[in-house]
């Protein structure tokens, strides 16, 4: 029996030390370069690539599996070239890859270079496909066999790698479609030890050229994963672009990421290092408009912290610094697939005006400007685009709102200003609320699109107690009123087009003013100054006073298809009323509107008796009307009206010579009585 067992034993011995001989001896009298014909026509079978290994193959077993290539080329369609390959070598240690580890020396990759061409037609120079083979070329081949489930249920491999250093690679695309050429040249990947649950450095480089910028970019970071648990942990990402200039300013994300395969989730924070915008737009040749702020855009930086897992994202900090401006808030999608997504946001002070070109002097409206009227949506062919999106807002399901500490737009400042967003099941709601001028706006709007081609919209507002005085430093010509402002529309209207809305608008809208007074004006006093002067008698009363208050200011608007009609305009003064009545046609651009002043009483305050009116006069409108296209008016004495105006003037006339002829008798018919 010890016979046996020492004979197995020096048996074992033997082969054990055979196989280390040909492992050794092997590569020594097999040479792989013999087999570049098999290689490339292996490679050219299963891919359709014409592969040249032009310079030497190598090869080892033991202790160490190992491959090496040296000056390989790829063509592509058209034998055009594709690839071109300096060199390559990879080693792996035997011994452990029979208990399923893997221990390999760097990873080297060399002058790697891909020349990429799409031609006029749309086809790159990498499309091509393997060549087709008759049945009975095919029979000889042996189709891989499916891996069992016994070899794939066996523990995952365990990765030792010394390093990976990948020089030298460039990839050039050529887009003659579209004319655009883009590069990448001077790229590199290097790493740390890559071992299974220890944090390694890894750093990308690459210089990339497009037909605008030329840029540098960087991508590095520390990585920890776990193939067992299938778990991927980047910290201290940087991926950075640097426009190619001596001081370019450079656009960085950074964060850290969590990767979790099974059940799938991606966790973490990611952020946009402030930067200069101003700077790196200015680098990219964006031109940008000037600024009433010459600072404006000089800081913004982004921060955000977010998780996954395919079906939902939720980032519960959201933040976003724009020079002083700072919005912070969170933003959930229960749904990915249905776009079901909620958010919240609040922000302090926001200065729109900054961003606006500075004020001038000229007053002169530009070309677009005076092109900017309704209807501007059509070509110049005249052909209308709808206005609403439909699809996308018929799937839209939203709940958001957003709340800042003030607004400022075209000098106007909305404080506490408040957005609420609804939409769902094809009907958009947006609410809008703030502080305006000591007083409040509150707005809403809806849009209904369940009925594809007809949108309905609605929108409605109140205006309450907004302070005219407060008002005026925004409006300098509103510095000779004051008051408050209250006002009210409701209107409602349907179509896709410009056209089809303004003419199917309808509603109302009401406007009345408060605790009125013109105070850089008396009106009294001038009407008194003009009577008076034309009875050439001079003024008996001194004091005046320098405002004029009035005590209704008020009209409103009834909108039927398109036209506003107003009927019931009314600024009523102490001593004069100013009335006023027609009809905006918005569909046709058209207006013939309506005032006419009157001069109540027959004298003004204080019985002036300068101001004595004569009895003809009183009462009597005298009409003004404007007319003609809104971008043209026409306006001027209203001929029509005056001619009754004149007619109510003899009449008047008649009516005071019958009351002389009888006050005369009455008179002294009373003063006999009370005598």
């Amino acid at each position: 029996m010890n016979r046996v067992l020492k004979f197995i034993a020096v048996l074992l011995a033997a082969v054990v030390l055979l196989g280390v001989i040909a492992a050794a001896l092997l590569p020594r009298f097999i040479d792989p370069n013999q087999y570049r014909d098999e290689i490339t026509q292996l490679v050219y079978d299963q891919s359709g690539l014409k592969v040249s290994i032009n310079g030497p193959i190598g090869w080892s077993i033991f202790p160490w599996v190992g491959l090496s290539l040296e000056d390989v080329s790829v063509e592509g369609a058209n034998s055009s070239k594709l690839a071109q390959l300096g060199s390559a070598g990879v080693s792996v240690k035997l011994i452990p890859l029979l208990s399923k580890r893997i221990e390999m020396q760097t990873l080297e990759l060399k002058g790697l270079e891909l020349t990429l061409v799409k031609n006029a037609k749309g086809k790159g120079n990498w499309q091509v496909s393997a060549p087709k083979y008759s049945e009975q070329q095919t029979s000889g081949r042996q189709e891989p066999s499916p891996t069992s489930k016994s070899e794939t249920g066996s523990s995952p491999l365990k990765l030792d790698i010394a390093s990976v250093n990948v020089s030298g690679l460039l990839i050039s695309y050529d887009d003659l479609q579209s004319k655009q050429k883009y590069i990448i040249d001077q790229a590199s990947l290097t790493t740390g030890a890559i071992r299974n649950q220890q944090p390694f450095d890894f750093e990308m480089k690459a210089h990339i050229t497009t037909p605008d910028l030329v840029v540098n970019s960087l991508i590095r970071g520390e990585m920890t994963f776990n193939l067992e648990a299938g778990r991927y942990d980047i910290q201290n990402l940087k991926v950075s672009a640097t426009p190619d200039l001596d001081k370019g300013e450079s656009l960085s994300i950074v964060g850290n990421v969590q990767y979790q395969q099974t059940p799938m989730l991606v966790k973490g924070n990611l952020g946009v290092a402030e930067f200069n915008l101003a700077n790196l737009l200015n680098q990219m040749k964006v031109q940008l408009p000037p600024m009433a702020d010459p600072k404006a855009l000089n800081k913004l930086s982004f921060d955000s912290h977010f998780s996954t897992n395919g079906e939902s994202l939720t980032a519960d900090k959201l933040q976003l610094q724009l020079d002083s401006f700072t919005l912070d808030g969170n933003f959930k999608m229960n749904s990915i697939d249905r776009g079901d997504m909620q958010f919240s946001f609040t922000g302090n002070d926001l200065n729109l005006d900054n961003y606006l070109p500075p004020a001038t002097d000229d007053a002169e409206a530009t070309d677009e400007e005076q092109s900017a009227q309704p209807g501007s949506e059509k070509t110049s062919s005249g052909k209308e685009h709808p206005l609403v999106q439909e699809e996308m807002l018929r799937s839209l399901n939203l709940d958001g709102s957003m709340k800042l500490a003030s607004l400022t737009v075209a000098k106007f400042i909305f404080e506490q200003p408040s957005v609420d967003i609804k939409a769902a099941q094809g009907k958009q709601e947006v609410r809008i609320g703030s502080r305006f001028y000591q007083g409040t706006i509150d707005m809403t709007s809806s849009l209904d699109v369940r009925q594809p081609g007809n949108p309905k919209m609605a929108a409605s507002a109140e205006l309450k107690n907004i302070s005219l005085e407060a008002l005026s430093k925004p409006i300098p010509d509103l510095a000779s009123l004051q008051g408050d402002v209250n006002a009210g529309m409701k209107v409602h209207t349907q179509g896709q087009y410009a056209s089809v809305l303004t003419k199917n608008l309808n509603g109302n809208i009401e406007f009345k003013i408060d605790k009125g007074v013109f105070t850089d004006a008396n009106f009294d006093k001038m009407v008194c100054e003009g009577v008076a002067k034309i009875r050439k008698k001079e003024l008996r009363a001194t004091d005046w006073g320098s405002s004029t208050e009035f005590t209704d200011l008020s009209g409103t608007f009834v909108i039927k298809n398109g036209v506003a009609s107003n009927d019931n305009l009314i600024a009523a003064l102490a001593y004069m009323n100013l009335k006023g009545d027609g009809y905006v046609n918005l569909v046709d651009r058209q207006l013939d509107y309506h005032m006419g002043l009157n001069i109540r009483g027959e004298e003004a305050p204080d019985s002036d008796p300068a101001c004595q009116i004569n009895k003809e006069y009183v009462n009597v409108t005298w009409p003004v009307r404007c007319h003609g296209d809104l971008g043209d008016l026409k306006c001027g004495i209203d001929i029509k009206r005056l001619t009754e105006t004149i007619a109510e003037i003899a009449e008047n006339r008649l009516k005071n010579k019958i009351e002389d002829k009888v006050q005369g008798p009455v008179k002294d018919l009373l003063k006999g009585f009370f005598k």
